[in-house]
């Protein structure tokens, strides 16, 4: 998504718009840049863009968990859960007839 960041000569950032933006004509700085997914722009008292390169560049940094992303996070690990449940059950099925087999076997022969 194209996205206008308006800021002064030190970098602080006046305005951030996204979408259908309409590039400043002038004497204002802007960047147009796309932010990628998951990132969003760092400000450090007020100021976004380095202005010690050339061209300036947005900053940025990792975007927080959204209750979303945590939520989907905890149904994968649930699902998960469910699965080794489920293999855990198969497997203790498994150990049950293994049981039930060589206890008949000791019986056969007399062992018990």
């Amino acid at each position: 998504m194209e996205t206008i960041i308006i800021y002064d000569d030190l970098g602080k950032v006046f305005s951030v718009i996204s979408g259908d933006v309409l590039i400043p004509q002038g004497g204002v700085q802007y960047l147009a840049v796309d932010i990628p997914e998951g990132k969003q722009i760092k400000f450090t008292d007020g100021i976004g863009v380095d202005v010690s390169v050339t061209p300036h560049q947005v900053i940025l940094e990792d975007r927080p968990p959204t209750i979303e992303d945590k939520l989907a996070e905890k149904e994968v690990q649930i699902i998960d859960l469910k699965k080794m449940q489920v293999v855990t059950n198969e497997l203790i099925v498994e150990n049950s007839a293994a049981q039930q087999d060589l206890l008949e076997l000791l019986t056969e022969l007399g062992v018990i």
